[in-house]
């Protein structure tokens, strides 16, 4: 996954936009705030420069291909301060300079003065005159930008083609060539870029895959497009951070006790899964939960007596109990507790899916659905509908079986996917995977930046449902509990890959590294 730093680190940075929403931002400080859009060109160039300079050594040649778009004068701007600094520098224009745009095109003019090199490129056939691999230390991709709506063909996708096959750094301009700043996807062809310098606020196409991992390390540069231009142009979208993961970690009130921070019921496991239960069961202690009670079933109970030393435990689900009368008894228990997790490990047939369905809405406590519950109710979906906090953590194969879809089409939307099942629930959804979302039933959207491969592995969202599960019953609101514990889970999971590896991570090498986020994050 890629690594993401602002430069300079500003208020508001962690905004994430659609292009739509960035190029109203563009239009909004050009033309109601008087900003020259040249200006906002040059400071685009400078940051693009500065981060070419930062990789390569002076001296060594770099080579800058161009659209004929705001794009490409980004880069036209990058190449003729590099120049300047003293790099040797070839722009290859694609199109006639007549078809750019006016600031792109005096741009062009005045980068010609100074570096080696202006090739215009016009037909596929030209690009076998240019240099071949070995020639330049690195390249900067600034051909396309955010603005790319069909599929890249004809000379963009030669172009596209010719800076990857020299095997060298490639720096893109705003998003990778080639990829869909809405929605990740590779259109047609993609550069593969090592650092992407992208402008004002990060876009979805740089966090969903496969575009992220075409942009390397994304840096997020600050070109004097004020906040006020960037706000309110869409739904509320960040990347998780600090400022999330904070709260999960207040002081303790000196005389609290197991009563005081929070009861969490864990109704999981099932001969064969009791190891889901367990991870759930663990992970709330882990997060500070005071008191912790696995129901489960009869043979799952007897597997677990002498496995968790810290959370109590008790049979909850009788083969053959009406489902009514077994969701009735269960409510009065569930009810006196703060925080309720359900799924974990859950046999996947008989009687259970009756049972949650009729347990859910008589719960009025905050209940964090998981797992089989997700499967379970997947043809249910009013079963979800309540006044108190709901938070829904599917991985997308339980998302596809919720919203009707197959799971390719969650992964090729996944920020539509997650706000349309927050919505359609009415609940807060934490859709896992690469990078994990949290969406809230008024479209607002969560990304968690951090996390890594080897958390692709079994336990993991039991580990994360045991989490959010301590979080709200400490008393954090279901948005709130869902981004700290997603943050908390992932940040977990880095650290314990940077001890371990990503190949060898295991769930309970997450659950030992909750304590390393507390030290390091407070």
């Amino acid at each position: 996954m890629s690594s993401f730093r602002m430069d300079p680190p500003r208020a508001g940075g962690r905004r994430v936009m659609t292009s739509a929403e960035m190029r109203s931002a563009d239009a909004f400080t050009i033309s109601t705030l008087d900003v020259p859009g040249r200006a906002l060109m040059e400071v685009a160039g400078r940051a693009l420069a500065r981060e070419v300079a930062a990789r390569v050594p002076v001296g060594r040649p770099i080579g800058v291909v161009c659209g004929r778009g705001n794009n490409g004068g980004d880069g036209l701007v990058a190449a003729r301060l590099l120049a300047d600094w003293g790099y040797p520098v070839e722009v290859v224009l694609c199109g006639a300079l007549e078809g750019c745009t006016v600031d792109t095109r005096d741009n062009a003019a005045a980068a010609a003065h100074v570096v080696v090199a202006l090739r215009i490129v016009t037909d596929a056939d030209d690009f076998a005159h240019l240099p071949a691999p070995g020639h330049y230390a690195a390249l900067i991709d600034a051909l396309l930008g955010t603005g790319l709506a069909g599929s890249v063909t004809g000379l963009a996708a030669e172009a596209i083609a010719w800076m990857n096959g020299h095997g060298v750094p490639i720096i893109s301009a705003d998003i990778p060539s080639g990829i869909c700043g809405d929605t990740g996807q590779v259109l047609g062809a993609a550069v593969r870029a090592v650092a992407t310098v992208t402008f004002a606020a990060s876009k979805l196409g740089h966090w969903l895959f496969p575009g992220a991992d075409h942009t390397g390390e994304l840096v997020v540069a600050d070109v004097g497009i004020p906040e006020r231009a960037l706000q309110g142009r869409g739904p509320e979208r960040r990347l998780l951070g600090d400022a999330d993961l904070l709260p999960a970690f207040v002081r303790r009130a000196r005389d609290g006790h197991k009563g005081t921070f929070g009861h969490v019921y864990v109704l999981a496991g099932s001969p064969g899964r009791t190891g889901a239960a367990r991870m759930a069961c663990d992970a709330a202690l882990r997060a500070g939960a005071g008191l912790v009670t696995l129901g489960t079933t009869r043979e799952a109970f007897r597997m677990l007596g002498g496995a968790l030393y810290e959370a109590m435990s008790e049979v909850a689900i009788e083969p053959g109990e009406v489902a009514v009368s077994a969701a009735e008894r269960l409510s009065h228990r569930l009810n006196l507790c703060q925080a309720v997790v359900i799924g974990p490990g859950l046999p996947p047939e008989g009687e259970i899916g009756d049972l949650v369905a009729h347990l859910l809405p008589r719960l009025d406590v905050p209940v964090i659905v998981d797992a089989e519950a997700l499967n379970q109710l997947a043809w249910r979906k009013e079963c979800f509908e309540s006044n108190a906090p709901r938070v829904l953590t599917p991985h997308p194969g339980e998302a596809a079986r919720l919203l009707g879809r197959t799971p390719a089409q969650i992964q090729a939307d996944r920020v539509g996917a997650a706000v349309t099942l927050a919505e359609e629930t009415n609940a807060v959804v934490v859709l896992k995977g690469a990078h994990t979302l949290v969406a809230a039933p008024d479209g607002t959207l969560s990304i968690c930046p951090d996390g890594n491969p080897g958390m692709g592995s079994p336990g993991m969202g039991d580990v994360l449902a045991g989490l959010t599960g301590a979080l709200l019953g400490r008393g954090m609101g279901a948005l709130a509990a869902a981004r700290a514990a997603v943050t908390w889970h992932a940040r977990a999971g880095d650290l314990a890959a940077m001890h371990r590896t990503e190949t060898n991570l295991l769930a309970r090498d997450v659950l030992d590294s909750l304590v390393d986020v507390e030290k390091k994050t407070c």
